[in-house]
């Protein structure tokens, strides 16, 4: 016999958790599928930066804020060093949120932890039930999706949602094709402290081969670094032993934050492009990784993900209090149609940028050093693509702006 609830969510990542306790606040009754639960909520080498709205949108967690705040560091500032031409001077440019009235432009929030504390939220609601089998089958009909797992459990409900990530079984059940590109590059994540306050100011560095990216934690003296190289290079680097590598990122990024020893692990992932051809199918909707996977420059990864989660909830709490299915087709395509532009864009943006950054070609790394010198003299211009790059506007729905679900 199966189990009937009203919504499926495969997946209990960061984005899959938020629409769990987004909608099961509104009185939906949810089953999350989640075969690899969060064991602890100790911090790792990865961090994500969330700007502004999307902080908003996991404020509206109820009982999330007050458990992460304290690991929650804020970016009053961002700052842009190109010393991508070795024969040229390093040229920088900075980026404060005061110039475009904000006081911050986010928080950077270790991963883990914000994952453990939104599982643990999620097993206490009683309008979520987790399941940890994993997924083995899924089929759907005009009034219900239904999914097999391979414990024997069997689940029913108006909608299934994936969020089971880049690999996903939902989305290839569901015959969605994707536009798929793989880069030489690897991204190098790890934790330092170093001697000079970071100031809440994150970093970029746009190198040869991909950035390097220090952004601040909530001690002053802490930082992650995500730094992207080719793959030779990067496979060099994760040889290196701990002082060399120490080193060789204190010299890479020129002594911004002084002596730098390590205080994690290194951690590495080869990095890729992807978007789904579709965002939907019959009784079931793509959120996230499932739906888009981009390169870690700009930060954007996690803030796309999270505008799926705030879209999605409202198209279906909006459904459910006029009493219309949830599942049906004319909601599936609201979602859709509301997602499509900000998905495209952020995706297509990413890669030219990864592209840019990442280029050999003198001319293009001459082109990029005369656009940043044009921001540092140009005011107007320069806040323009602050507003645009690092305050997005685009589908501002509720929960963005801060308002209730």
């Amino acid at each position: 016999m199966s189990k009937q609830t009203d919504i499926i969510i495969s997946g209990g990542g960061v984005a899959g958790l938020c629409l769990a306790l987004l909608c099961a606040q509104q009185g939906l009754k949810i089953a999350v599928i989640e075969p690899y639960p969060p064991k602890s909520a100790e911090i790792t080498s990865r961090t994500v930066a969330l700007m502004n709205s999307s902080l908003n949108i996991i404020k509206a967690v109820d009982g999330l804020w007050p458990k992460i705040e304290s690991i929650a560091t804020p970016m009053e500032q961002m700052r842009i060093i190109d010393i991508s031409r070795a024969v040229k001077e390093p040229l920088r440019v900075e980026f404060p949120a005061h110039e475009i009235g904000l006081e911050q432009f986010g928080c950077n929030i270790p991963n883990v932890p914000l994952r453990y504390h939104l599982y643990e939220l999620a097993k206490a609601h009683n309008n979520i039930e987790i399941y940890t089998g994993a997924l083995s089958t899924y089929e759907s009909d005009l009034h219900h999706a239904k999914v097999s797992l391979e414990d024997g459990s069997v689940l029913t409900a108006k909608l299934l949602v994936g969020a089971d990530g880049r690999s996903s079984k939902v989305r290839l059940d569901a015959g969605v094709e994707v536009e798929r590109f793989d880069y030489d590059q690897i991204a190098i994540t790890c934790i330092i402290n170093h001697s000079l306050a970071h100031e809440n100011t994150s970093t970029e560095f746009h190198k040869p081969y991909g950035p390097l990216a220090l952004v601040p934690l909530s001690d002053g003296h802490q930082s992650s670094v995500v730094w992207v190289e080719n793959k030779e290079r990067a496979e060099a680097i994760l040889r290196m032993k701990k002082s060399e590598f120490e080193q060789a990122l204190n010299d890479k990024s020129q002594g911004l934050l002084g002596a730098i020893t390590l205080e994690t692990g290194l951690e590495s992932w080869p990095l890729s492009t992807m978007r789904a051809k579709r965002y939907v199918g019959e009784r079931c909707a793509l959120i996230a990784e499932t739906l888009h996977v981009m390169s870690p420059v700009t930060a954007q990864g996690l803030n796309l993900s999270l505008r799926d989660v705030a879209a999605l909830a409202e198209v279906l709490i909006d459904q459910a209090r006029l009493g219309l299915d949830i599942g049906s087709d004319t909601c599936l395509k609201a979602y859709e149609k509301r997602r499509r532009l900000d998905i495209n864009s952020r995706v297509m943006g990413v890669d030219h940028m990864n592209r840019a950054v990442s280029s050999q070609n003198k001319i293009v790394k001459d082109m990029r050093r005369i656009g940043l010198r044009t921001l540092e003299t140009i005011p107007a211009l320069k806040h323009f693509a602050m507003h645009v790059g690092l305050a997005p506007q685009m589908d501002q729905g509720r929960l963005m702006r801060g308002e209730g679900l």
